[in-house]
């Protein structure tokens, strides 16, 4: 009875950590520029989110005149970032779901609702852009219910907040939503306990090393001693705020940044700290010896009708993540998600630039892709590439990295390349040759002759040689195609002498994909 008295003695309220999320441009960032009256929409590449980010911001509340914190998440809307969008959630004590009042509810909105949901947190609607000249707050509400998103008033209890970030409106009302919904969950932690917690993102700073985003979950962050992560272990040193401000005392619902881990925590793995440096060493001791190492089954590549070796570089572990299993969907039919003979083959990688070492990592296979995400490629790195006649490449927006990689793929596919007939032309009469240019009047007798087309030459039938149309001219006019019906004057390309008389076919060839 006297133990869980004094339990109850440590238990202290702690400030909800809140992720924001929804379908890409719905206004996430804005919200989040709006409540801490700072613009981070414009540091995002392409205008969207690419990173989960955190950040604290204090509130007073109205009636009880107290002021709280509230800890943010802002997570990509986009559907290549799935899996960081998944990766808050899991992390988030309540999500708010952004869902435009222009827009309704779209795709990522519905796959979002449904991680919110697996996930069991409590959720907070708010309708976004109230106040653009095409918002249609009802339709947005209607959009709701017809994807079983049930809102008070509307024969729900999910709370739903209206709001524009331009002009504030609702944001305060929002705010107070969050803390409601906070207290009613009871949220509070031991402050007799080390912190536990888990890791939103981790990266590689070329001078300072492997640093990571913590989210703590519970208890207080000890001002000595290690955290442990997987495998990763880091010393209590420097621990600073969402700000970068160094702080002495990190405490749950807090965002945290540790720099010292020996290797790159996994993202959305959980993290356990402790004031004893032996006992948490002991501890990465005997889970390195339990580490089951991840071995790739050859048979997987060797049965794949096209392999695609890549080394891949990101920024963050967070963004690597999102990156490698964009590109994975090649592996995939899209329509039946059947398999299409392809795999990717990750032989190298990880967070920070583009090292020569990388470089020097496509010896053992011909045909490897080096490309990098949010990242560089070193001066070294370049020299050895260009020695090597290898091509790395960067990129800092999600979908031209995805197209750039498809255009790869697709070049390497097996292709057959079948010849069409587009036209047939009749020579009617020559009025001059210069070298292995001819120049010529004629009639097109089916289909259309273009310019630059690829042509056969045929007489009586047989095809004599081939050539190419180097221009067209209607009614002594330049022209890029001439119909059927229609005479022409027409200079051909051609080692084969044309005379009165030939058949001229024009052809275009296909490439059709083997598989």
């Amino acid at each position: 009875m006297s133990q869980n008295k004094n339990q109850k003695q440590n238990l202290i309220e702690r400030q909800p950590v809140v992720a924001v999320m929804g379908h890409v441009d719905h206004g996430k960032s804005s919200l989040l520029d709006a409540i801490r009256n700072t613009n981070i929409v414009d540091g995002e590449v392409g205008g969207i989110t690419q990173h989960v980010s955190a950040y604290e911001i204090s509130h007073e509340l109205k009636d009880k005149k107290q002021i709280k914190k509230i800890t943010f998440l802002d997570t990509p809307g986009h559907a290549a970032f799935g899996s960081m969008r998944e990766s808050g959630a899991s992390i988030a004590d309540i999500a708010i779901l952004i869902v435009s009042a222009e827009d309704g509810v779209m795709p990522q909105t519905v796959e979002t609702h449904k991680i919110i949901v697996a996930k069991n947190i409590p959720f907070i609607v708010a309708i976004s852009k109230v106040d653009k000249p095409n918002a249609n707050v009802q339709k947005a509400k209607n959009s709701l219910v017809e994807n079983g998103i049930y809102i008070e008033g509307m024969g729900g209890d999910i709370s739903c907040v209206e709001i524009d970030s331009k002009t504030k409106k609702g944001i305060d009302e929002l705010l107070e939503t969050i803390l409601l919904v906070a207290e009613m969950n009871g949220l509070v932690y031991d402050e007799s306990k080390p912190a536990i917690g888990f890791v939103l993102e981790s990266l590689l700073d070329g001078k300072r090393g492997i640093s990571s985003t913590l989210i703590i979950k519970d208890g207080v962050m000890p001002k000595s001693g290690s955290i442990l992560s997987g495998v990763s272990l880091s010393p209590i040193r420097i621990i600073e705020d969402f700000s970068g401000k160094n702080i002495s005392l990190a405490h749950a619902g807090q965002v945290v940044k540790v720099t010292g881990f020996d290797s790159v925590p996994e993202v959305n793995t959980d993290f356990i700290s402790s004031d004893d440096k032996k006992e948490m060493e002991k501890l990465q001791a005997e889970r390195k010896n339990s580490e089951v190492k991840k071995v790739l089954d050859p048979k997987i590549y060797r049965n794949a009708k096209l392999v695609i070796p890549v080394i891949l570089k990101a920024d963050t572990y967070g963004t690597l993540t999102a990156v490698e299993r964009e590109i994975k969907k090649i592996e995939y039919d899209e329509k039946s998600d059947a398999e299409t003979g392809i795999k990717v083959k990750i032989i190298g990688g990880g967070i920070g630039n583009i090292t020569e070492g990388d470089i020097l990592g496509t010896s053992h296979d011909e045909g490897v892709l080096i490309f990098g995400f949010n990242v560089k490629i070193e001066n070294n790195a370049r020299d050895e590439a260009e020695r090597l006649d290898i091509h790395p490449i960067t990129f800092d927006i999600i979908y031209k990295l995805a197209e750039w990689f498809k255009e790869r793929v697709e070049e390497r596919l097996p292709h057959e390349e079948i010849e069409k007939l587009t036209g047939r032309l009749k020579i009617l009469k020559i009025f001059s040759v210069t070298k292995d240019k001819y120049v010529l009047g004629g009639r097109v007798l089916e289909g259309s002759i273009k310019n630059l087309s690829k042509i056969k030459i045929l007489r009586r039938d047989f095809e004599i040689g081939t050539g190419k149309v180097v221009e067209l001219q209607s009614m002594k006019i330049k022209t890029n195609e001439v119909l059927e019906g229609n005479e022409c004057g027409i200079m051909i390309e051609s080692k084969i002498e044309i005379i009165p008389g030939d058949i001229i076919e024009a052809v275009e060839i296909e490439k059709n994909k083997i598989m």
